[in-house]
């Protein structure tokens, strides 16, 4: 997934909330039409409230020549309200108080896609734009296929057996859990290939996308090209970071970054890792780590305040035993663990 592609998909969802809003307007008209002919005197009622509203400005304008109180305006303005007796009205006639208030999927953003700050300016995503990107994002980049199989109810304990078992419950334990009541935590999974990693990984991001959270999942290597290109393309007009995209990334629910240590190293990608990872921390955003890396290799790579930064903020389970995809395939099996 880069970063032209997000965007791409991130363009086709607001064109789904131009069609909302659109929808939206169509039955708001729909309505109003229905209650103007069978609701006697809202029609009036409606049309008598704006020309009242011209004739008090025009009033106010007139009598203030210098400075205009604009709280004053506002208060005579909502003195000539009639909102309570339209809605008298509506409800007198078998109607729903609010029957003619604007219908929204989300009142957040009222199906814009963006939330406001108090001064009425675009202030970032909505929550629910976010969510819907994470979904689009799974189906496009074939996640959602993965999770129809990689999921706890596929799940089987019998490849592993001692220590490895013990190691793998309890991870598994924490991961329900988590899945569960949607918390804030961090995971850390590590150990050899084929333990059961990205299987986990996997069963709490099918749980959360399942009930509307926002999740991405990214190999290392992925992410951390997709973020370079961002930082390319910083300052010009369809930059994807220009459309906060980026922040997606640093903000949703959960980010999953599977197989850490795949991807080319160098400083630009220490200094997104370490950023990623410490912003999530302080901002209470939960998020996964699979690495076939040891502790150890993970501190002489990546420097031991990552590692510290880590140990001090993620659960560090490490998985054990012998490669499952071998054992499936030595047992015959085609399913998954």
């Amino acid at each position: 997934m880069n970063a032209d592609k997000m965007n791409r998909i991130a363009a086709a969802i607001d064109r789904e909330y131009d069609l909302k809003r659109q929808d939206a307007a169509r039955l708001l008209y729909q309505r109003k039409q229905e209650v103007f002919e069978k609701v006697p005197g809202y029609r009036e009622l409606s049309e008598k409230v704006p020309s009242n509203a011209v004739k008090l400005l025009s009033q106010i304008l007139d009598e203030e020549k210098g400075d205009i109180d604009r709280s004053q305006i506002k208060s005579r303005l909502n003195a000539l309200s009639v909102k309570e007796e339209k809605r008298s009205l509506l409800t007198q006639y078998g109607y729903p108080e609010d029957y003619l208030d604007p219908q929204y999927e989300c009142s957040l953003c009222k199906d814009t896609g963006y939330v406001r700050d108090e001064s009425g300016l675009l202030k970032e995503r909505c929550r629910c734009f976010r969510s819907r990107l994470s979904h689009m994002l799974a189906q496009d980049s074939g996640l959602m296929e993965l999770l129809s199989t990689e999921n706890f109810d596929n799940l089987k304990e019998d490849y592993y057996e001692g220590e490895d078992l013990n190691n793998f419950k309890r991870a598994e334990r924490a991961v329900r859990e988590f899945a569960k009541e949607g918390d804030y935590r961090n995971f850390f999974f590590y150990g050899n290939i084929g333990t059961g990693k990205s299987f986990l990984s996997c069963c709490a991001a099918k749980e959360l996308l399942d009930r509307g959270y926002e999740v991405l999942y990214y190999s290392a290597s992925t992410l951390f090209d997709m973020l370079a290109a961002v930082r390319q393309r910083s300052g010009r007009d369809d930059a994807f970071e220009d459309q906060g995209m980026d922040r997606v990334i640093y903000e949703c629910d959960l980010l999953i970054l599977d197989d850490l240590g795949t991807e080319w190293f160098n400083s630009f990608v220490f200094s997104q890792l370490f950023s990623l990872i410490n912003e999530r921390i302080i901002n209470k955003r939960s998020t996964i780590i699979s690495t076939n890396l040891t502790l150890k290799d993970l501190s002489d790579i990546y420097s031991e305040r990552l590692l510290s930064r880590i140990s001090e903020n993620y659960m560090l389970c490490k998985l054990t035993g012998s490669d499952i995809r071998m054992e499936k395939v030595r047992r015959g099996y085609s399913t998954t663990p």
